[in-house]
């Protein structure tokens, strides 16, 4: 590299969002961010909002809303594993050899990683519609190969069809799909998509159980801004689902801030009874 060429200039896409091969590696990137703690886009000399990767209705602009409308969707999620890191030295992104340590093939996954203790994030790393230049890729087939580790059983997100752990599976992987998989024993608050955190504060939270075994979760809420919650300003639900009885109980909230709502609706959901949409 010649002095004063910066790196990121010596890439394969000179015409940044032009070039159709960069476009769908942007989706992918964005796909994963959706799954990080921070999920900013960030770069330099190509733009970088959606409308940027073409009009409603275009195949790469739709994915990336999509990430960007479940990202919302997840923050009851989202913000309570934040929470839990600040109350219990949680950790919102987890190598599989955390929870997994005796499945050997798990802990060498490079590739596949927990969103806290339920959601499995399986990032497409390769490109299947477009070469840089725009060139099209032709017989690719719009697939992975999933892990899923042993010892409980899985549901694929956006089908809800269930797996048993310790096998290798085949998923859907076109671009609007990152494969994601939820632990049986689990329980996924969601709300509805908002173009701002503050626009959904008194939005319904959907408690989504993916049952087979007994689950738990604590949803975390607080001001959603300042540093009230380092003095104790916020509250907590505890959530638990008992497989034997199939029922799912709200227990009481503990705790006040600045600003909170004294009711919130609660809708319960059991996965596998009644299909769903992910969208």
């Amino acid at each position: 590299m010649k002095r004063g060429v910066q790196w990121f200039w010596a890439g394969d896409y000179d015409e940044g969002m032009a070039d159709l091969g960069y476009r769908e590696l942007f989706v992918r990137w964005f796909q994963y961010g959706a799954f990080l703690p921070i999920f900013r886009s960030h770069g330099t000399d190509v733009r970088r909002e959606l409308w940027q990767l073409g009009e409603p209705g275009t195949m790469f602009f739709d994915a990336a809303l999509k990430m960007n409308r479940l990202r919302y969707r997840l923050m009851p999620y989202i913000y309570s594993l934040a929470g839990d890191c600040w109350l219990n030295n949680g950790t919102m992104m987890r190598m599989l050899a955390f929870d997994f340590k005796n499945d050997k093939k798990a802990r060498e996954l490079p590739e596949q990683y927990l969103f806290g203790k339920s959601m499995m994030i399986c990032p497409v790393t390769e490109p299947m519609y477009y070469e840089a230049g725009s060139i099209p890729l032709e017989g690719i087939e719009r697939t992975r190969k999933v892990y899923l580790p042993e010892g409980t059983a899985w549901y694929d997100f956006w089908t809800n069809t269930r797996y048993e752990g310790g096998q290798t599976v085949t998923v859907n992987t076109d671009i609007n799909t990152i494969p994601i998989f939820v632990k049986e024993g689990s329980i996924i608050p969601m709300t509805e998509a908002g173009t701002y955190a503050a626009e959904m504060d008194d939005a319904p939270i959907e408690f989504r159980v993916y049952p087979g075994r007994d689950a738990a979760f604590t949803l975390y809420e607080d001001a959603g801004d300042g540093y009230g919650y380092e003095n104790g300003e916020y509250t907590a639900v505890p959530v638990t689902w008992n497989e034997e009885s199939k029922s799912l109980t709200f227990g009481e909230r503990t705790g006040s801030y600045p600003g909170m709502r004294e009711q919130r609706e609660y809708k319960p959901v059991l996965v596998g009874e009644w299909q769903i949409s992910a969208q």
